[in-house]
């Protein structure tokens, strides 16, 4: 008995996040997919967002950064932002983004655990797939990017920081409040996931929270004189 549990447990890898998902092979289809595709594999994260496009939840490293979160295909379990949770399931691709799926095993190691800190990326990584790989799935924040186009009927709108112009997908977790920018609004940052799908790689909010317009400089001024004027 206990050589058949170790050979269970041995036949079950645990792996980091970043070993899942770091890959220097574009593969046949250029998506970059998971060396451990197909495998199953026993893995551990913070939930970063939860209800993703009405199912699944994305985990982080405790610090973010390139390759370090993951989609976590699965509508079964309902985790929260914050918990940490240990999980086995198989690793595949979902229209060329890699997550892992058929959980076979899960809980929560942890709740109330803080988020990572968001790493700082610029819009020209994210409109270049070889860069942009890195950062699926992972929480991010884009600092002072302007809107470059209205939001479409599909809920994107484009921004550009001057590195290059990226798309932001609203909507796409819980919070369904959208925004919709006219072209030079100026946001002074944009925190988010990173999500690959229909081709392109967008940065997603999880919450309107998540989006904050630079206020025109005369309106700053203006708030400033309300506010000295309360001491003369």
């Amino acid at each position: 008995m206990i050589s058949l549990m170790l050979s269970l447990w041995l036949g079950v890898a645990a792996v980091s996040i970043y070993d899942i998902q770091f890959a220097t092979s574009p593969g046949v289809d250029s998506s970059y997919p998971s060396p451990y595709l197909g495998r199953e594999v026993t893995v551990e994260g913070v939930v970063t967002a939860i209800n993703f496009r009405n199912g699944g939840y994305f985990i982080s490293e405790p610090v973010s950064g390139a390759w370090r979160g993951i989609l976590i295909n699965d509508r079964r379990n309902e985790p929260q932002p914050g918990d940490q949770i240990r999980l086995t399931g198989k690793v595949a691709e979902l229209f060329g983004m890699t997550c892992i799926q058929d959980i076979s095993a899960w809980r929560i190691v942890a709740r109330n655990r803080p988020l990572p800190v968001p790493v700082i990326i610029t819009t020209g990584q994210l409109s270049r797939a070889d860069e942009a790989e890195a950062y699926e799935g992972v929480y991010v924040r884009v600092l002072n990017a302007s809107s470059s186009s209205a939001r479409a009927r599909n809920g994107k709108f484009m921004i550009n920081d001057g590195s290059g112009q990226c798309s932001v997908s609203m909507g796409s977790f819980t919070d369904k409040k959208t925004l919709s920018p006219a072209p030079g609004v100026l946001f002074s940052q944009i925190v988010g996931v990173v999500v690959f799908g229909f081709g392109e790689f967008s940065l997603n909010p999880i919450s309107s929270s998540d989006i904050q317009v630079q206020q025109p400089t005369s309106v700053q001024n203006r708030s400033w004189g309300k506010i000295k004027s309360i001491y003369k």
